[in-house]
């Protein structure tokens, strides 16, 4: 064996060991959201527990904007070593191909799906002025009133516009989309009357929900949310299939070393055990829920092409 073969065979026999001691330095974790909102918190909530596990710091940079497509496209260009990641979501990763013509980067080439850690529902919500107690009531008075009655949403293009639309989709329903620049400011609308419905993320809905500004026909998961087992799913309320529920995961560069790759979906399967972090996602409306690299890689595929159906039929846009 001449030297350059040697040395090949130490280069390999030394790759597992580099992946068991990372990260051997501070690791960079994007935030594709702006400081304070829920997705944030849950994305630095997962970042300081894998702080605590690798004994080594996780950096939150929050790099918000264009609908989580400014953080997840520098995430997808960055250097695929693991030291760069980023807490991805269904906007930035599988709606914005089907919403943005110009993204800068293809999310089926440009990331490597490590594993997702947490889903959060999002919820149907109906003005306290509208006569109905159930999706079937809300699908038969629309259908009744074609094109007079409206759905808010936090934004074009965001999960809860594309949630209602493949909503409106499914059910056959004519409504007006009125877009807000946010939740913030489409709630106090809807609570007023001046739109009708809204599917919109839980830690933002629930609150006027529960006390009474609000009322709550179901959720979007697809399967009751373990805290509000009383309140049925939009499948089960005669939309089978029907999900738009938002997910948590964690993504790298493509081309990510395997073994450091295949660390970090250990590791994020260890966090299931930490009732700490279990507690604090709860709070902001999270349920704790592991998918590994190949279901969750599954589930990156076959949304791009959920979520393009219905920017394709609905005629959904960006901002």
């Amino acid at each position: 064996m001449n030297a350059l073969s040697r040395f090949a065979v130490l280069v390999l026999c030394m790759l597992p060991l580099a992946a068991t001691a990372y990260p051997t330095k501070p690791v960079r974790l994007v935030i594709p959201f702006p400081p304070g909102g829920a997705s944030d918190y849950v994305g630095r909530a997962v970042g300081q527990s894998l702080s605590e596990l690798w004994k080594q710091n996780v950096v939150v940079d929050n790099r918000g904007g264009a609908g989580a497509t400014i953080g997840t496209g520098l995430v997808a260009k960055g250097t695929p070593d693991g030291y760069t990641l980023l807490m991805g979501v269904n906007a930035g990763v599988v709606i914005a191909p089907s919403i943005y013509p110009d993204l800068s980067y293809d999310p089926r080439k440009d990331l490597a799906a490590l594993a997702s850690f947490a889903l959060s529902p999002q919820l149907l919500v109906v003005t306290n002025g509208l006569p109905v107690k159930s999706v079937q009531d809300l699908v038969a008075l629309a259908k009744s009133k074609p094109e007079q009655l409206s759905f808010a949403s936090s934004g074009n293009g965001a999960l809860p516009h594309l949630g209602a639309a493949m909503f409106n989709m499914m059910t056959g329903i004519k409504a007006v989309h009125v877009p807000y620049k946010g939740s913030g400011p489409a709630l106090p609308d809807l609570i007023a009357g001046r739109t009708q419905y809204m599917i919109d993320i839980i830690v933002s809905a629930l609150p006027l929900v529960q006390s009474g500004k609000l009322r709550m026909l179901a959720v979007t998961t697809t399967r009751r949310y373990p805290t509000l087992p009383e309140v049925p799913t939009v499948a089960e309320s005669g939309l089978p299939g029907y999900e738009a529920a938002q997910w948590y995961g964690l993504f790298a560069p493509a081309g990510v070393p395997a073994a450091i790759a295949k660390k970090i979906e250990t590791d994020i399967a260890k966090l299931l055990d930490n009732k700490t972090l279990r507690a604090n996602l709860s709070q902001r409306g999270a349920e704790m829920m592991y998918g590994d690299s190949a279901q969750f890689t599954a589930v990156v595929k076959q949304d791009i092409a959920k979520w393009a159906k219905v920017v394709k039929e609905t005629g959904a846009r960006a901002d």
